[in-house]
């Protein structure tokens, strides 16, 4: 079997699991993950999936300074790249980190973007971090004139990248999926009034907005309690206006898979409320959305990113105008009114994710791209 060496910085953080869910379903191919660092989370626990991380390591230590300052690159004091046929880094930052290293060890180099990497317009140093502020600077464009190949995690990430100047025969758009056999249908009775967010507290991701619309659901006298899922800068702010509008509220941090399966499945809806900031930041797909949707929980969702790739508007759930708090509320109002409609939402749900979105598949035309990715590297195209 070939050997694809997975890159990333952070070994992992909790809004990551999705990286660790698609090494997992590798089928024709053995993965490696190495990490610039490791933190623990409750995604840590990987069983079969061997972790090299960089810092544990005084020659990879070495070699990291050498390729992060004067962008140097010493394939010996990586051990991993010597079992490696294919290099896969995800978000472009890391893409940008790691090229010289794979073109010095004579591999190919994938660069999944996720989001930010690929939509944010504003001034490159304000996101911070040496090597993201040269990425934003001038390395994404370096990144799109190399060749590379690279991943759009959704059809409006494509269309970014095309917009920054990569060259369409070198993107793949490739959407992740999730693991249908984990997240599937509760045959228990759902908690009434209960709508679900998981999403980091920023703010793109518009709690603000989500709460404020709840809140207009509840005063019309319907029942709501709103469970939030995730970490963030904004957390507490957000908690204490959730609080203050709304009836009940539930935060919970760090979830497992299982356990975000099982307050899915208690859940009537789930909201999603990222939208478009100044910068030109979007969601680029939202993964939670599928999870919601294979155990049969409609979602509510702004239309914005990637965002409508995902839902089946007026079948799988209701997309709305961005920030249109209103128009939100009309949205989640109506599902928790209308038993006859929630439940043909529910139905049609899970056939939609289980058919276009289940990870077993979507990883096997991971493996096919990685492939193709291969055969042209040798071929030297």
């Amino acid at each position: 079997m070939k050997n694809v060496l997975i890159y990333v910085e952070t070994f992992l953080p909790a809004s990551q699991a999705f990286i660790v869910n698609q090494v997992k379903s590798f089928k024709r191919f053995d993965s490696e993950i190495m990490a610039g660092k490791r933190t623990s989370t409750v995604h840590d626990t990987t069983g079969r999936v061997k972790i090299s991380s960089i810092r544990e390591s005084a020659s990879m230590r070495a070699g990291e300074l050498l390729l992060k300052v004067p962008r140097l690159a010493v394939p010996a004091l990586f051990p991993p790249l010597s079992r490696a046929d294919l290099v896969h880094a995800h978000f472009g930052k890391n893409g940008y980190v790691i090229a010289p290293l794979a073109k010095a060890a004579g591999l190919p180099l994938v660069t999944t973007f996720h989001g930010f990497d690929a939509t944010y317009q504003g001034d490159p140093k304000t996101p911070g971090g040496f090597n993201q502020v040269r990425f934003f600077a001038g390395g994404r464009q370096e990144l799109a004139r190399s060749n590379t190949w690279n991943i759009a995690v959704s059809d409006f990430i494509t269309d970014k990248l095309l917009a920054l100047g990569f060259p369409r025969e070198r993107i793949y758009r490739h959407y992740i999926g999730i693991d249908t056999s984990l997240f599937q249908v509760p045959s228990k009775p759902r908690r009434k009034g209960l709508v679900v967010s998981i999403a980091r507290f920023v703010e793109y991701k518009g709690h603000k907005l989500m709460i404020e619309a709840l809140a207009k659901v509840a005063a019309q006298g319907i029942p709501v309690e709103f469970a939030m899922v995730g970490q963030g800068p904004l957390r507490d702010e957000m908690e204490v206006m959730a609080r203050k509008l709304l009836p009940k509220v539930t935060m919970f941090e760090n979830l497992t898979q299982a356990q975000i399966r099982d307050l899915l499945c208690e859940a009537e809806i789930y909201v999603h409320g990222s939208v478009t900031l100044a910068n030109g930041h979007a969601e680029a797909f939202g993964l939670a959305n599928l999870e919601a949707e294979a155990v049969g929980t409609p979602v509510v969702a702004f239309r914005s990113g990637g965002v409508g790739e995902a839902i089946e508007d007026g079948a799988t759930g209701f997309l709305v105008a961005e920030r249109d708090i209103t128009g939100m509320a009309d949205a989640i109002g109506k599902l928790l009114t209308n038993p006859e409609l929630w439940a043909s939402f529910s139905r049609r749900a899970p056939v939609m994710v289980s058919t276009r979105f289940d990870i077993t598949r979507q990883t096997g035309l991971l493996e096919d791209y990685y492939g193709t990715v291969i055969d042209a590297y040798k071929k030297g195209q």
